[in-house]
C-alpha cells in the first residue's frame, strides 16, 4: 500500500498519529509518501521540517502553486504518478478531486478553527 500524508495542518498539527501510523506502515512493506503544495516561499522546505517532526517517510515531494486554489489539481496529479492509495489531507477540495479518480480514497483531516480551504494553505 503506498500512503500519502499531506504536511500542513495534517503532518505539522498530528505529528505523534502520522509518526506512528508511518512507523507501522513502513514495518509493513508499505511506502509512505508527503505530498505537499507550497507557495514560492515555501520551496523547499517541507523535507526538513517533516524530518523535524520526526516522521520516517519514504520520500518528500512538493507541488509549486502560483494560487492555493492549484493545490487539487496538483497533489492529486502527484499521488496518481506515485501509485497512492490513501491520502490525508484537511482540504474538502483535494479529497474530493483524488476520491473522484476511483484510485485514490482520500481522508479528511478536520483543521481547528472555521478557514476556508484556500485560507487555510500555508503560503
Amino acid at each position: 500500500m503506498k500512503i500519502g500524508l499531506d504536511y500542513w495542518n495534517v503532518c505539522s498539527h498530528h505529528p505523534g498519529y502520522f509518526r506512528e501510523l508511518a512507523v507501522r506502515a513502513l514495518a509493513a512493506g508499505d511506502e509512505v509518501h508527503v505530498i505537499s503544495a507550497v507557495g514560492r516561499n515555501r520551496t523547499g522546505t517541507v523535507a526538513a521540517e517533516i524530518t523535524g517532526l520526526g516522521i520516517p517517510v519514504t520520500a518528500v515531494h512538493e507541488v509549486l502553486f502560483r494560487h492555493p486554489r492549484q493545490s487539487p489539481a496538483l497533489k492529486t496529479a502527484k499521488a496518481l504518478e506515485l501509485g497512492v492509495d490513501v491520502f490525508y489531507d484537511d482540504r474538502d477540495d483535494v479529497c474530493r478531486e483524488m476520491t473522484a479518480t476511483g484510485r485514490i480514497l482520500a481522508m479528511r483531516v478536520t483543521r481547528a478553527g472555521r478557514r476556508g480551504d484556500t485560507e487555510a494553505e500555508r503560503r
